[in-house]
């Protein structure tokens, strides 16, 4: 029985029909916990001290005595959150660690919803808010800032972010990626991609660039100023739609610096290579 057919055979006779808010529904439905807190219910009522909280005019946190009070018949009880949606994210994120329900894969989707809606702070700009000169890097937590709010270590979360980045490039993994079960699977082609990977030929790859120089010398008719400015905007495409895109297209404009000091060493070679023989026919 998959949440929904759960929670509607539940919601059978419900005096109210409430909502989840898409921050509550980032963790799982656990049937076992719904069935633990009804019992208890049963023998106690409805515990005062945990109010189903509400913001929004749904339910931001209490799913599982949600569902408990409904399956019991007792009357809930509610609170209403005052807060923006980040100090909602903030609020639950702090709830669900506390109940330490989580599994670790529960957790790093969780860290994804939470990373989407927050944004993560990038290193370099980590460094500038810790210096002595004013920045305006808003309330985006760095890595090290959801790490501590989830419990878990920095490394952690960047292992998590950095397949979080690969994921989200896909459209097809991304958009499969939506659900728990989804980010699993998403996670497992992404790991299935990696073991697939055939070792890299430096020689073949390197080979590749005689007839890319070739088509450019011979079928280019721009200049060369126009030609760095298309390479430019090929790096950096995709960088204005978001931060992950951002980030993507540094690191493309990172691995070509560094590729173009490969170039750059071997430049010295090459002339000599062509001054050796400076009265020798050459062909076009």
């Amino acid at each position: 029985m998959d949440d929904d057919e759960y929670y509607d055979q539940l919601m059978e006779g419900a005096k109210q029909d409430w909502q989840y808010h898409d921050i509550c529904l980032w963790s799982p439905l656990i049937e076992d916990t719904v069935d633990k807190v009804a019992k208890r219910m049963e023998a106690s009522g409805f515990d005062k001290s945990q109010p189903i909280v509400l913001y929004e005019g749904k339910i931001l946190d209490g799913r599982h005595r949600y569902l408990a009070a409904v399956k019991t018949g007792v009357d809930p009880i509610f609170s209403e959150f005052q807060g923006s949606r980040e100090e909602a994210v903030e609020y639950v994120t702090m709830k669900q660690v506390e109940r330490g329900h989580w599994s670790n894969p529960e957790k790093e989707f969780f860290y994804v919803q939470r990373a989407e809606a927050l944004g993560v702070r990038k290193r370099e700009d980590s460094l500038k808010q810790n210096s002595t000169v004013p920045q305006n890097c808003g309330s985006v937590p760095s890595a090290q800032d959801h790490a501590k709010a989830l419990g878990v270590s920095e490394r952690t979360v960047n292992n998590w972010e950095k397949d979080r980045k690969e994921i989200k490039a896909d459209p097809e993994l991304s958009e499969k990626a939506k659900t728990f079960e989804g980010y699993k699977e998403a996670k497992k082609d992404i790991k299935a991609r990696k073991l697939n990977v055939p070792d890299y030929d430096v020689a073949t790859t390197l080979g590749a660039l005689k007839g890319m120089a070739e088509m450019f010398s011979k079928r280019y008719e721009g200049t060369y100023e126009e030609a760095a400015s298309v390479l430019f905007s090929e790096l950096i495409k995709g960088c204005e739609q978001d931060d992950i895109g951002m980030s993507i297209a540094r690191d493309y404009v990172k691995w070509f610096l560094n590729f173009k000091e490969v170039l750059d060493m071997a430049q010295p070679s090459l002339e000599a290579f062509l001054e050796d023989k400076p009265n020798l026919k050459l062909v076009n």
